[in-house]
């Protein structure tokens, strides 16, 4: 199964619409993590399989939280700001467990983020438009996922759809 997963793009609608021709029928599923700061009843939000409502996202009616199965793989989406995540994983690390995920996507932090724990995978795309951190000046991030029964791929993509070397990791489950 492959999947994009995208965050924080605070209103950047142009954007969306890149990645999503971009990536549109060359994955099974996208997942927006929050900070849209968009309707869910405009077109491009509502390409997404997965959808949530961030800190920014006041009088949007997206969910806080959803977990779906596709290909036996078993995905829970989240932003993150109700679960500390700028300074700790713990509490969304227990909540993905709690919820048997084979993958917890995040945001909220506008900085990407990959760890696997006990098995399961737990992946920040960053923000596609206002990025922090590190890898702040790529201009923004997203990331495509491959999961397997063996294991999890990662590449992360810059906002011109590129894929940025350094960051792609291969993780055995």
């Amino acid at each position: 199964m492959k999947f994009l997963i995208i965050s924080d793009n605070h209103g950047d609608q142009p954007i969306l619409e890149t990645v999503m021709e971009h990536w549109q029928g060359r994955v099974d599923l996208m997942v927006h993590c929050g900070d849209s700061e968009m309707p869910p009843t405009l077109p491009v939000m509502q390409r997404f399989d997965i959808a949530v409502r961030g800190n920014n996202d006041w009088g949007l009616d997206y969910p806080l939280e959803q977990t779906v199965v596709n290909d036996n793989q078993r995905i829970y989406a989240t932003h993150g700001h109700r679960y500390q995540v700028n300074a700790t994983l713990t509490p969304l690390m227990l909540k993905g467990q709690e919820q048997r995920a084979d993958v917890v996507c995040y945001g909220h932090t506008h900085q990407l983020a990959v760890t696997v724990e006990d098995g399961m995978l737990m992946i920040n795309p960053g923000s596609i438009s206002l990025p922090r951190g590190q890898y702040a000046g790529l201009g923004g991030t997203y990331a495509v996922v491959e999961a397997t029964g063996e294991r999890f791929v990662v590449d992360y993509y810059d906002r011109n759809n590129q894929p940025v070397a350094d960051l792609h990791f291969v993780f055995n489950r």
